[in-house]
C-alpha cells in the first residue's frame, strides 16, 4: 500500500513544527534546561506526539542541528553561485551570506549548532561531520583562490581557523537588524582577513569587476 500522502505531508509539517520550536527554545535556555514538553507544550502537542516523529530528544536534537548545516550550506552555494566569478567577489558573497544565517531565520538552528554539538550521541556527530565539513571545504578553497591571487599572505588554513569562530561568534557582539548592516559588518571582516581598509577593499572589488566583466566580453567579442 503506497502511504497516503496527506498524511505525509502533514507528518514533515509537524517535523518542522518541533525542530523549530526546539531550536528557539534550545538556544534560549539550553538543551538540559529545555523539556520535551517544553517543545510540545510550545506548539500545543503532547509530549507523546513528539515521540511518535523523534524516539527520543537526543534525535530531535540531530535534527535540528542538521536543519542549520544543510540549510546553512545550501544559502551560501547559492550566495556564490550568484557572485561574480572573482575570488574578492566570491569572499564577500560567502562572508554576507555566513553573517545572515547566524544572524537571520536560522539563528537559533545556528545557534544550536555551536553551543550543543557536544551533546549529541558520538553516533549523531559521525553521521553529521561529513555534512559540516561541506562548508570548510568550501571555504578553504575559496582562501586558496584568495592567496593565490596575492590576497592573503598567511597559511589559507590558518586564515580559516581565525575566520569562522570571528563570524559565528559575531552574535555575540553586533546588531545587524537588515541587510544593510550585515553588509557592511561583512565588508568590514572580509577587508581586515586581507589585511586592508574597507576603502582599498572596496577599490581592490571594483577593479576586479572590471577586469572580469572586460575579460567576458572580450571573450564574447571573439565568438561573434
Amino acid at each position: 500500500m503506497s502511504p497516503d500522502p496527506m498524511r505525509t505531508t502533514n507528518d514533515k509539517s509537524r517535523i518542522a513544527e518541533f525542530i523549530d520550536a526546539a531550536s528557539r527554545l534550545i538556544a534560549e535556555k539550553g538543551y538540559d534546561r529545555t523539556s520535551v514538553r517544553d517543545i510540545a507544550q510550545a506548539i500545543n502537542l503532547t509530549s507523546g506526539t513528539m515521540f511518535y516523529h523523534f524516539k527520543t530528544k537526543d534525535d530531535l536534537l540531530e535534527a535540528v542541528i542538521k536543519k542549520g548545516v544543510d540549510d546553512g550550506f545550501q544559502l551560501m552555494t547559492e550566495a556564490l553561485r550568484r557572485a561574480d566569478s572573482g575570488s574578492l567577489a566570491r569572499f564577500l558573497a560567502l562572508v554576507t551570506a555566513h553573517i545572515g544565517v547566524v544572524h537571520g531565520d536560522l539563528r537559533h538552528v545556528h545557534h544550536v549548532w555551536l553551543r550543543e554539538w557536544d551533546r549529541l550521541p558520538k553516533e549523531a556527530r559521525v553521521r553529521l561531520r561529513p555534512l559540516a565539513e561541506q562548508y570548510r571545504e568550501l571555504l578553504d578553497n575559496l582562501l586558496f583562490a584568495l592567496a593565490q591571487d596575492g590576497h592573503i599572505k598567511a597559511d589559507p588554513a590558518t586564515v580559516r581557523h581565525l575566520l569562522l569562530p570571528a563570524l559565528n561568534w559575531t552574535t555575540a557582539w553586533a546588531n545587524l537588524p537588515d541587510q544593510h548592516s550585515r553588509t557592511l559588518l561583512a565588508e568590514q571582516i572580509c577587508a581586515a582577513t586581507l589585511n586592508q581598509t574597507v576603502d582599498t577593499f572596496r577599490s581592490l572589488l571594483r577593479r576586479e569587476t572590471e577586469v572580469s566583466r572586460a575579460a567576458f566580453l572580450s571573450g564574447n567579442s571573439l565568438t561573434d
